[in-house]
């Protein structure tokens, strides 16, 4: 039992050293981030949102005005 307990122990230093150490290594290498300030964004609510411009759409070509859906003659119901 202590042997195993033993040979997990280097495991977890370099589980934990990983799991730390890329993020990090990943955030520290890049040179264009160190020295700059944040930029305040506006939220998405608050933002200017274009106008939308409206689309004419054509009628079809057979349909003027109101027209049945129902056939006027053989219908079920009279």
């Amino acid at each position: 039992m202590s042997t195993a307990l033993w040979m997990n122990i280097p495991l977890m230093v370099l589980a934990f050293a990983l799991w730390v150490g890329v993020p990090l290594w990943l955030v520290l290498r890049r040179k264009d981030w160190q020295g700059k300030q944040e930029t305040r964004s506006v939220p998405a609510y608050l933002a200017r949102r274009p106008v939308p411009v409206p689309v004419h759409v054509p009628r079809s070509v057979g349909y003027e005005g109101r027209r049945s859906m129902r056939p006027l003659t053989g219908s079920a119901g009279g």
